[in-house]
C-alpha cells in the first residue's frame, strides 16, 4: 500500500504575498509587510488561534483557517478604554437588578412572547415558568458578561459658538449568555505583545512589555470564575452526593466537574477548548464538553435534583457543580425534534450553578437593552450605585426604539423613509450580535416584512465613529490596509443569589471587570462579527 503524501508542496509556482499587496507600493515596505504578514501566520498557526473547518473533517485530520486579525495594535484613548473599565461593575449591576424584577423584564419582553409562541424567547420564558413551578434547589448563579462600546463624534458649538466635535463612549450591546472571543483576543494580545518587543529590540530600545498594550489575562481569568462557582458548590453540598456510592466515595471523593454545553459541528473549538484545558490543569477542576443534542444520553438528574454526567470514556458518572452555556440560543436548539425545551428545563431545574441561568439569558434581549435607556428605569435598578455611576452608565446609552411602535400605516411610512432611517441601524430582538440591517437599507428590508412581525426589530441611532485610523487586517479572503474603526469589549464576571423569600430580590456577591476583546473592521464594512468574516481580533495601543 503506498501511503499518500500530506506533506509535499502543491505543484506549481508558490503564491508570493508581496504580490498580493499591490504593483504600486515600494518594494522595500512590500517586503517589510510580507515579512510581518508571515510572522502573523506563524503565530497564529503555533498558538492555535483558528477556525475548524469541521464539514472537511477527514479521519485523520481536520482543516482550519486563521481567524481574522489585525496585523498591528490600532489606537485607542486610554481615558475611554479607563472609562469602559470602569462602567462594567455598575453595567452588570443594572442587569442583575433587571433580571431578578421578573414582573418589569415580563413587561418588556411579553409583547414578542405573546405574539410570537414559537419563538425561542416565548420557548425560554415558558421554561422560566416551568422551573418557578417547580421550586429553586439552586439559589446562586453565576455570569460571564461582556459589554461592546465603540466611540462616538458629535458635532457640538464651543464657547464662542464655533462648531467643534465631541467624542462620547457608547454601548453597542450588552452580551449575558455563551460570549465568546475572550480566548481568541487574548491570542492576539500576546501575539502583538511579542512583535512589539521585538520590534523595540531591533530599534535598540528596551523590549520590556510596554503599558501601551494592556495586559490580556482572559482566559485565567475566565476559568477561575468558574473554578470559584465550583468551589461554591463544593460549600453548599459538600465533597460528595448522596448519589454516589460508597465505593466511589473512598476511590474519587471529588468526582465533580463543570460541564461546558456546546453546539455540534462546532468551528470555534480553540475559544472553548482552552478554557476546559485550563480548569483540568490550572485549577485541577475537571470539565466536559457535551454537545446540546447528546445531554439527554449522558446527563440525568438524581433524586435530589442533582446533575450528573457520564462521559462518552468513563463508565463512572460525575456530579456536575456548573453548567457553562456555549450552547442553548439557536431557536432550533428548541425544536421538538430533540426535545431541546425539556433539555432546557433539566438543566435549569437541576442543583448545579448555572453560568447563566435563564434569566440571564433573557436579560440580554435587546428589547430589554432598548428598556433600560428609557426615562427612569436606570434609577429603578440602582440600588448599590452612585449617582456619578447612573450618570455615566446612562451616558453610554445610544437612542434606541421598538420597530413595533411604528406597526402603523402612518409610522410605516416614517419607517421606509429613506432620509429617516439613514441615521440607524436595525437590530433584530435577540440575544448577542449580528444579522443587523443598516442605514438606507432598512427601508428595503422592510418592504419584505409583515407589519404584524415588526415587533421582532428595535431600531437604535447609529454610533459615528471619529476620524479614522489605519490599519492593516488579515482575513480569509484579503489583505486589507486603509481606514478602520474599532469595538472594545469589556468582560466581567458576576455571582448572585436569588433570594425568592426575601424583600430584596438578588444578592450580588461578585461583580467586576475581568478582561476585554477589540475588534477592528474597515471603515465601509458595517458588521462587526469575526467568526462571519467582518471584523479582525486587535490589540488597542493606548495613547
Amino acid at each position: 500500500m503506498t501511503t499518500p503524501q500530506h506533506y509535499g508542496p502543491p505543484p506549481g509556482v508558490p503564491p508570493s504575498t508581496v504580490s498580493q499587496l499591490g504593483e504600486d507600493d515600494e518594494l522595500e515596505d512590500n517586503v517589510a509587510l510580507a515579512h510581518l504578514i508571515s510572522e502573523v501566520k506563524d503565530y497564529q498557526l503555533t498558538h492555535g488561534n483558528l477556525l475548524k473547518l469541521v464539514r472537511f473533517e477527514e479521519p485523520t485530520r481536520v482543516p482550519t483557517t486563521g481567524v481574522n486579525i489585525s496585523c498591528q495594535p490600532t489606537k485607542f484613548p486610554t481615558h475611554f478604554f479607563d472609562q469602559a473599565m470602569a462602567l462594567q461593575q455598575p453595567m452588570q449591576e443594572l442587569y442583575l437588578r433587571a433580571l431578578s424584577d421578573t414582573t418589569w423584564l415580563y413587561s418588556v419582553l411579553g409583547p414578542q412572547i405573546e405574539s410570537e409562541p414559537d419563538g425561542v424567547m416565548a420557548k425560554l420564558w415558558n421554561i422560566h415558568m416551568r422551573c418557578e413551578a417547580a421550586g429553586p434547589v439552586q439559589e446562586f448563579s453565576c455570569g460571564l458578561f461582556r459589554s461592546d462600546y465603540m466611540l462616538n463624534e458629535t458635532a457640538s458649538s464651543g464657547s464662542l459658538g464655533d462648531a467643534q466635535k465631541e467624542v462620547t463612549l457608547k454601548q453597542v450591546e450588552m452580551n449575558t449568555f455563551s460570549c465568546a472571543g475572550a480566548c481568541h483576543g487574548e491570542i492576539v494580545g500576546n501575539m502583538h505583545q511579542a512583535l512589539l518587543r521585538r520590534r523595540l529590540a531591533e530599534d535598540g530600545i528596551d523590549p520590556t512589555p510596554q503599558s501601551v498594550l494592556p495586559t490580556n489575562t482572559n482566559t485565567s481569568d475566565i476559568v477561575n470564575c468558574l473554578a470559584m462557582a465550583h468551589r461554591t458548590y463544593e460549600s453548599q453540598f459538600g465533597l460528595v452526593s448522596a448519589h454516589i456510592t460508597m465505593d466511589d466515595r473512598r476511590t474519587a471523593p471529588q468526582r465533580r466537574c463543570v460541564l461546558m454545553i456546546v453546539q455540534p459541528y462546532n468551528f470555534n473549538v480553540a475559544d472553548e477548548r482552552p478554557i476546559e484545558y485550563g480548569l483540568w490543569k490550572d485549577v485541577n477542576v475537571p470539565c466536559y464538553r457535551c454537545e446540546w443534542q447528546d445531554i439527554p444520553k449522558h446527563a440525568f438528574l438524581g433524586g435530589d435534583r442533582a446533575l450528573f454526567y457520564r462521559p462518552l470514556s468513563s463508565k463512572k458518572e460525575y456530579e456536575v457543580s456548573v453548567v457553562y452555556y456555549r450552547a442553548g440560543y439557536d431557536l432550533r436548539e428548541y425544536a421538538d425534534d430533540i426535545e431541546g425545551s425539556d433539555i432546557r428545563y433539566m438543566l435549569e431545574t437541576s442543583r448545579a450553578i448555572k453560568c447563566p441561568d435563564i434569566l440571564g439569558h433573557l436579560v440580554g434581549f435587546k428589547s430589554v437593552q432598548r428598556a433600560l435607556a428609557e426615562a427612569g428605569v436606570v434609577e429603578r435598578f440602582s440600588t448599590g450605585l452612585d449617582g456619578a455611576q447612573v450618570a455615566a452608565v446612562k451616558d453610554t446609552f445610544m437612542s434606541m426604539y421598538a420597530l413595533g411602535d411604528m406597526a402603523t400605516d402612518e409610522g410605516k411610512e416614517v419607517a421606509l423613509d429613506h432620509s429617516f432611517m439613514k441615521d440607524y441601524v436595525l437590530k433584530p430582538n435577540l440575544e448577542g450580535g449580528g444579522n443587523n440591517i443598516f442605514s438606507t437599507d432598512i427601508p428595503a428590508f422592510l418592504e419584505h416584512i409583515p407589519l404584524n412581525d415588526w415587533h421582532r426589530y428595535n431600531y437604535q441611532r447609529l454610533i459615528t465613529p471619529p476620524a479614522e485610523t489605519t490599519g492593516i487586517l488579515l482575513t480569509t479572503n484579503e489583505i486589507y490596509q486603509g481606514p478602520v474603526v474599532s469595538e472594545l469589549g469589556i468582560l466581567g464576571l458576576a455571582m448572585w443569589r436569588r433570594d425568592h423569600a426575601g424583600k430584596e430580590d438578588v444578592k450580588i456577591f461578585e461583580n467586576k471587570a475581568i478582561g476585554f476583546t477589540f475588534k477592528t473592521k474597515p471603515t465601509d464594512v458595517d458588521e462587526m462579527s469575526v467568526v462571519k468574516g467582518y471584523g479582525c481580533f486587535d490589540t488597542p495601543m493606548l495613547v
